[in-house]
């Protein structure tokens, strides 16, 4: 192996642990303070001292405590690492399995035999360290397919540590000579560095793709109704727009709104008005198919993007969303019903915003027609598209209904 000094190698691995580890920890402080980029800071700067303790084994009155107290802090190092993936895992901690490794070979340590015995010490260390390891992939290893290109590289480093240490407890020769001058020795504090280096950037590249979606995610949703907005409908139906064009398939727009909404907010105030449009989305998640977006537009506004769906699917859908918010609205809320404007791609084209612009003229249609009713484009009847006598009589009937409670 390299001719390298084993106590500057011991003293190379402690400093680079030490800056990672600081340089992680500011990290995590930065803004929001990151649960896990704390864990792991904790996982390196142990691990840093943990080697540095390991300098005085040379030392017979400080030999047995430093191999107690070294090696538990190495081992609690690995144990950090799996605690800080659980954590981003979003699990609760579990203080047992975090301190096992460290107790289990403190009680070891008080054992002589243990104590002499080098290649005992060797193999329980390693496998304390690989159930670490495997226990922190398993954490993330659910995330693995929809966020590849993080989760795999990190998966990637701990199986290779995990790998070495397995090569260590099987292959690797303890010689009756000092540690210091074990034939492997080498090359484990080189691993150690390269294991160190390595972690951290792959713990923040996971965390910083995981913060990326989180804005991303914030940037195309309302907050207060959960539902994706404005310019979420424009970049994701665009695509779904230009898709069913290429496919022949239809697509139809529901432009809603509520009605009697800035009554709402006037008397009974902003937070009725809140929850008014919380549980609009509730019902417009619970209506629409898997495969349909759902977009707060703006205000009491809302829009339904149905691919595969045509002038009467539309209709039924439309009809669906204005009697399930008849049924759920209170007394307590006063007045409240939803108008909604209907376009197809069919008859008015796959232009997103020509869509919402023939949905909006049939919205204000059904706003005039006395709120509380169904209205379809007028594109639709100028195509000369028939609509069955049942399709009608819905659209009728909801505008009936509307007109007797008055405008």
């Amino acid at each position: 192996m390299l001719n390298l000094d084993a106590r500057t190698l011991l003293i190379v691995e402690a400093f680079v642990l030490f800056l990672v580890g600081g340089l992680m920890l500011l990290a995590a402080l930065q803004g929001r303070r990151d649960r896990t980029l704390v864990w792991m800071s904790a996982a390196l700067l142990m691990g840093g001292v943990g080697f540095l303790i390991s300098l005085v084994r040379g030392n017979p009155a400080w030999w047995a405590w430093a191999i107690s107290v070294g090696n538990m802090l190495l081992l609690t190092g690995h144990a950090c690492v799996w605690a800080g993936l659980r954590v981003f895992a979003g699990k609760p901690l579990r203080w047992r399995g975090l301190l096992a490794g460290a107790a289990a070979w403190l009680v070891l340590c008080q054992w002589p035999w243990f104590m002499t015995a080098d290649r005992a010490r060797l193999i329980f260390f390693s496998l304390m360290s690989i159930a670490y390891l495997v226990a922190a992939g398993r954490e993330i290893w659910p995330a693995r397919r929809e966020d590849a290109g993080s989760v795999r590289p990190l998966l990637i480093i701990l199986a290779a540590h995990g790998l070495f240490y397995l090569y260590r407890m099987i292959a690797g020769q303890v010689p009756d000579v000092s540690w210091l001058r074990w034939s492997d020795f080498t090359l484990t504090m080189l691993e150690g560095i390269l294991f160190s280096i390595s972690l951290s950037f792959g713990v923040l590249i996971l965390v910083r793709a995981r913060a990326e979606r989180g804005y991303r995610h914030a940037a195309l949703h309302d907050a207060l109704t959960r539902l994706p907005n404005r310019r979420a409908l424009f970049e994701q139906g665009a695509a779904v727009l230009a898709r069913a064009h290429r496919e022949g398939r239809d697509m139809a727009l529901l432009m809603c709104d509520l009605d009697w909404f800035k009554r709402i907010n006037d008397e009974h105030g902003h937070d009725a008005g809140d929850r008014v449009l919380a549980l609009f989305a509730d019902i417009l998640r619970a209506r629409v198919r898997a495969g349909d977006l759902c977009a707060r537009i703006g205000g009491e506004e809302f829009v339904i993007l149905a691919p595969d769906l045509g002038p009467l699917g539309s209709l039924d859908l439309a009809d669906r969303v204005r009697r399930a918010l008849a049924e759920h609205v209170s007394g307590a809320t006063g007045r409240l019903s939803v108008s909604i404007g209907i376009a197809c791609a069919s008859v008015d084209g796959y232009d997103l915003d020509r869509l919402l612009a023939s949905a909006d003229r049939a919205l204000y249609e059904a706003k005039a027609s006395g709120r509380d009713c169904v209205r379809q484009s007028a594109g639709l009847a100028a195509s000369g598209q028939p609509i069955t006598l049942a399709a009608r009589t819905r659209a009728v009937e909801a505008g009936t209904a509307s007109s007797a409670t008055g405008t």
